[in-house]
């Protein structure tokens, strides 16, 4: 097995954690009893945990090695998975996510940066390939859960036999990521960040808010908003991670064909037209297909504004402001939508996405209009040409 290979698998892993986490949250609200508003807070936790190991994780990796680290965060992280399901209250529950959103952060930072290592030893683009194995992962394990609720098996012993399952193919795939490694290599990590990356990390802060709004809250509006059973809203997120999929793993090539901008453009245009057209239909079978189609076109949009903040001045720096301004929109999104939909219900408040996604697709072109890194003729990098700096400018 190749590092590339490894890397992408460990990506596919990750997203079957999340995958099966996020398609067992409506039993997990009924079975617990608990609002929006209490589901949300919950959220909120594991949101504050991940914010507390992601910068941690950056310190480790700046001493060790990208593979040592995402070895040890992801088999770490596949103990966690059968955990949230056995909260007996909200309290155990919040103390749980806190505990689980702290391993998936650190799993996010360590493989997203040995995705930049391995990228680097290659010398081409793999990130959007990458990113689709975490959706690969997503939708394989989301319809786990739905064949599993419509068998009538319990949550709690699918998770625990999923979690097993991925800890033992991690523990066989992390001892295969290489020997690759990813410094910043910042002489000074607290500079204020450029304008232009204030921009792309804005972007990618809605962007990653849309993404894990729809993970977390696609399910829940099914059934109690759309009137689907259990098991028809778990294929909410398998449509989305299977859009996603699709997308991503064709995405290099769309990015070779199309450009940056009107791939970001065009994609993110098509989740405002189908997050929008579903929720003004409301019913089941629409809103699978609606979500799905949001897959479809958000999927290369993190990726693209990862790769137009590594090619901007100082890539380091910039990349590292960029990953913490987006994980932010992802982590603290989806409880923010939690608070909001017990006061106006859940489809106004998911209504704010399809303004997030316009305002993305209105700007991505100029967040992404950046040429190439070069190296310089002494070997260090520069960027050649930054026409995002100008625009901005």
């Amino acid at each position: 097995m190749t590092p590339r290979l490894a890397t992408f698998t460990v990506f596919a892993i990750n997203g079957a954690m999340m995958g099966t986490w996020v398609a067992h949250i409506p039993w997990l609200q009924d079975h617990l009893g608990i609002s929006k508003t209490t589901l949300g807070l919950c959220l909120l936790c594991m949101a504050a945990g991940a914010l507390v190991s992601m910068p941690l994780t950056g310190q480790i990796l700046d001493g060790r090695s990208s593979a040592s680290v995402t070895r040890a965060a992801t088999l770490i992280f596949c103990l966690m998975l059968p955990l949230p399901l056995l909260a007996t209250s909200p309290v155990t529950l919040a103390a749980i996510l806190f505990v689980f959103g702290a391993s998936g952060g650190a799993m996010d930072v360590s493989m997203n940066a040995h995705g930049v290592a391995v990228e680097g030893e290659l010398g081409r683009p793999i990130m959007s390939s990458l990113h689709g194995g975490w959706s690969v992962g997503g939708f394989l394990s989301a319809g786990l859960v739905a064949i599993a609720a419509a068998a009538g098996v319990d949550p709690r012993l699918e998770s625990l036999f999923v979690g097993v399952a991925l800890w033992v193919a991690a523990l066989w795939i992390t001892g295969r990521l290489g020997r690759g490694s990813a410094h910043s290599g910042a002489g000074n990590r607290f500079a204020r960040p450029s304008r232009a990356v204030l921009l792309i990390g804005g972007l990618c802060f809605l962007t990653m808010m849309t993404e894990g709004a729809i993970g977390d809250w696609s399910g829940i509006y099914l059934r109690h908003d759309a009137g689907a059973s259990a098991a028809a809203a778990a294929t909410a997120f398998t449509g989305f991670s299977l859009g996603m999929a699709v997308a991503r793993l064709g995405g290099d090539l769309l990015n070779e064909r199309l450009g940056r901008g009107p791939l970001i453009r065009g994609g993110m245009a098509l989740v405002a037209v189908a997050l929008g057209g579903l929720l003004l239909i409301g019913e089941t079978v629409p809103a699978v297909i609606g979500f799905a189609v949001c897959g479809l076109g958000i999927a290369n949009a993190v990726p693209l504004l990862f790769s137009a903040a590594g090619r901007l001045d100082r890539p380091g720096p910039s990349l590292a402001a960029t990953f913490t301004i987006g994980y932010m929109g992802f982590i603290v999104g989806p409880p923010l939508i939690g608070l909001l939909a017990d006061r106006v219900g859940l489809p106004k408040t998911l209504s704010l996405l399809v303004l997030a996604a316009l305002v993305v697709a209105a700007l991505g072109g100029r967040a992404t209009a950046t040429e190439p890194t070069m190296s310089s003729p002494d070997g260090d990098p520069m960027t050649a040409v930054p026409e995002l700096e100008a625009a901005i400018d």
